[in-house]
């Protein structure tokens, strides 16, 4: 099938001229029936001359090679499916979609790597990005909020490859993660507390784990009744209420960039009742944790990091580029001082992504933070598990009139 479409490719771009059309014109109705028609009458050659296998559905390769003349090739339906949340292009023949929070593959490919190199560059064209060698990197989001990063050569050695986010509509709850099994229901019962007493948490792991999607469940624990302000490179949060404002870093701005750092500064003076911001991974993080610190409390922050370790050191390396002359103590004592509690996400090997560990930051060393571990998920096991360890933080929720379960802590 791969075959036969890149053969109708070959012929049809040549007998239209498409590479000459501009990408303004690609949904010109008038271009589509000319292609279409020309598609049509490359297939019923290549039947009469027997090169045309029997077990090929003609109306399946016309369709599928006029999205790839004109569309977004195999990328189409996939688009179009609200189930798929997310879409991974390894390499033009691998293509992998997750959904309900599980990759598998797509069973479909992209006939040759050119017409994935055009794809990607028709995705990107409408909102004024250019994705070639002199610049082979992107990382935006589309009119449709989803998001967008992808790399082509040189950069991308074994190929083009692509990944896009779709926006989730109404946002994640944790009850939806829950139903997910990404986290047990004691998890989910401590984090709800957490959002009620305004503990600041920090959600880390790698990319593709899952940070976004349990922030926007985090945002979506918080009270109707207060405004949340979101700060992003790349704006991706989907948090289901009126009263949330998201701001976006700008890089591609025809004035100029808007880093991260001035955005932040510009939300914490909209003077929000909470603040979501992700992913923290510039100097951006020591204005962070200042405002934690001081400010601001009940905020989400995404960042980096394979455990509660990695990730509180990770932020106090990035507040160093902020504060070349601080010493790391003092670092580290603000990093203490601003977040209350890690969560770590991981993606698993059976594609489902999961809250690994939940820990609670106790203070600052020498060498690092003194944290203690809450709850955890064994993957040999795969079960979640409580540590047996109560938080130093419950000991006052009863003076505040927060209910909080400490039987969800035992092993």
């Amino acid at each position: 099938m791969l075959e036969l479409q890149s053969t109708i490719m070959d012929r049809v771009v040549a007998r239209l001229d498409l590479d000459s059309v501009p990408l303004a014109r690609l949904g010109e109705e008038d271009l589509w029936q000319r292609t279409e028609s020309a598609i049509v009458d490359l297939v019923e050659t290549l039947d009469s001359s027997g090169e045309l296998p029997k077990s090929i559905d003609q109306d399946t390769l016309i369709k599928v090679s006029l999205n790839e003349a004109l569309g977004l090739g195999p990328l189409e339906d996939l688009l179009a499916d609200d189930d798929v949340e997310e879409i991974v292009v390894d390499r033009r023949e691998r293509i992998l979609v997750r959904v309900d929070g599980v990759l598998k593959s797509a069973a479909t490919a992209f006939s040759s790597e050119e017409t994935m190199r055009r794809v990607i560059e028709r995705l990107v064209a409408p909102i004024g990005v250019h994705i070639d060698e002199s610049s082979p990197v992107v990382d935006v989001r589309l009119r449709d909020g989803t998001r967008l990063a992808a790399a082509v050569s040189p950069v991308a050695v074994r190929g083009a490859c692509l990944t896009l986010r779709k926006p989730r509509r109404g946002g994640y709850s944790l009850q939806d993660l829950l139903d997910r099994n990404s986290l047990s229901p004691q998890m989910g019962d401590f984090l709800t507390t957490c959002v009620a007493a305004r503990r600041n948490i920090l959600v880390c792991g790698a990319p593709d784990a899952g940070k976004t999607a349990l922030a926007s469940a985090l945002a979506s624990a918080m009270p109707e009744s207060e405004r949340i302000v979101s700060v992003e490179p790349v704006a991706e949060l989907a948090i289901a209420r009126d009263s949330w404002s998201p701001l976006e870093a700008v890089t591609n701005g025809s004035n100029g960039a808007v880093t991260m750092s001035s955005v932040l500064s510009s939300a914490l003076g909209m003077r929000p009742d909470r603040l979501v911001v992700g992913d923290v991974g510039g100097e951006e993080a020591l204005a962070v944790l200042s405002a934690l610190s001081s400010s601001a409390d009940g905020a989400v922050v995404l960042s980096g990091g394979d455990s509660a370790q990695a990730a509180l050191e990770r932020l106090v390396t990035l507040a160093r580029l902020g504060a070349p002359g601080a010493s790391l103590d003092g670092l580290r004592a603000l990093c203490a001082s601003a977040i209350g509690v890690v969560v770590h996400v991981a993606l698993y090997a059976d594609g489902v992504s999961r809250v690994a560990s939940i820990d609670e930051v106790k203070g600052a060393t020498t060498s690092g933070h003194d944290t203690q571990q809450l709850f955890c998920f064994s993957p040999s096991g795969q079960n979640f598990a409580a540590a047996g360890v109560i938080p130093a933080f419950y000991a006052d929720l009863e003076a505040r009139g927060i209910p909080a379960d400490t039987t969800i802590f035992r092993t």
